[in-house]
């Protein structure tokens, strides 16, 4: 689940807002930041998953970490721009911050019961 949503962030950052950088707001290396970021979330998630087989709370752990990093990253890019995005920056912006918000609900839900599991 991860990693699907780090790729699609990717794609769409990469392949849509910097193409259309003037027609969402957003400055073009704030998206590459972002997007690489993206990449490097979908790599570790990917990575993760296929080659973590136990014990991989500690691997969560960092997912977690990474993916509000990554959100506050986000708002502060939306604070700092707040005067040039359009509205179709933040419609985008603030769905995909949402989504993120629920991934790392979820990912936290799952690392505490990891805890009662054990």
């Amino acid at each position: 689940m991860d990693a699907l949503g780090a790729w699609l962030s990717m794609i769409l950052l990469y392949g849509v807002l910097v193409p259309f950088e003037s027609f969402f707001g957003m400055p073009r290396k704030a998206l590459y930041v972002l997007s690489g970021i993206a990449f490097c979330l979908f790599i570790y998630s990917t990575a993760c998953n296929r080659l973590i087989k136990s014990n991989w709370k500690p691997y969560l752990r960092l997912l977690i970490i990474c993916n509000v990093l990554y959100t506050v990253l986000s708002i502060g890019y939306l604070i700092k721009h707040a005067n040039h995005l359009t509205t179709f920056g933040w419609l985008y912006f603030i769905p995909e911050l949402v989504l993120v918000g629920i991934v790392v609900w979820i990912e936290y839900k799952t690392y505490v019961a990891l805890d009662h599991n054990s």
